[in-house]
């Protein structure tokens, strides 16, 4: 099932992961990320420069579950766009063509509740900015991030 949440009042910013991720931190930090189509600002840049793995210029970047969280948690990151897939394991070595994107993707609309890659647990989509998308067959997962987000809906 796929919920999206816009319109939100408790973030500074719509897209700000660390907020997204805290009802389920657990599982979260459980599994291996692929983060792809990233653009991000860093809003802390001035104070703590910047973050050793994010790059605009990469692809694809990996992280741990622990990397990422600890990278969300401890800096002002707003991802404008990122797709966000969590893996059990290892993740999968995809060609550029097979990477997950949100921009001008139609089954982001039209298919829903369809992963973006096959064998994710989770998949977080930020959307320029303006709404994020989250995707999981996990009932626990769904329930905790509804609770802390009651505005989020389920997308058809």
């Amino acid at each position: 099932m796929a919920l999206i949440l816009r319109d939100n009042k408790i973030m500074n910013f719509h897209t700000d992961l660390y907020e997204i991720i805290e009802p389920f931190k657990d599982n979260f930090r459980e599994l291996n990320w692929l983060l792809t189509e990233q653009e991000y600002i860093l809003l802390d840049y001035e104070q703590k420069g910047k973050v050793e793995k994010l790059n605009h210029d990469s692809k694809k970047i990996e992280f741990t579950g622990d990397e990422l969280y600890e990278t969300i948690k401890n800096r002002e990151i707003q991802f404008i766009w990122g797709v966000f897939c969590g893996f059990n394991g290892t993740i999968p070595d995809l060609v550029v063509n097979e990477l997950p994107y949100a921009d001008l993707n139609p089954d982001i609309w039209k298919r829903p509740d369809k992963k973006l890659v096959k064998g994710s647990v989770i998949e977080i989509i930020c959307f320029d900015s303006s709404s994020t998308i989250l995707k999981t067959k996990n009932n626990k997962i769904k329930k905790l991030f509804g609770e802390k987000f009651p505005e989020a809906i389920k997308m058809k």
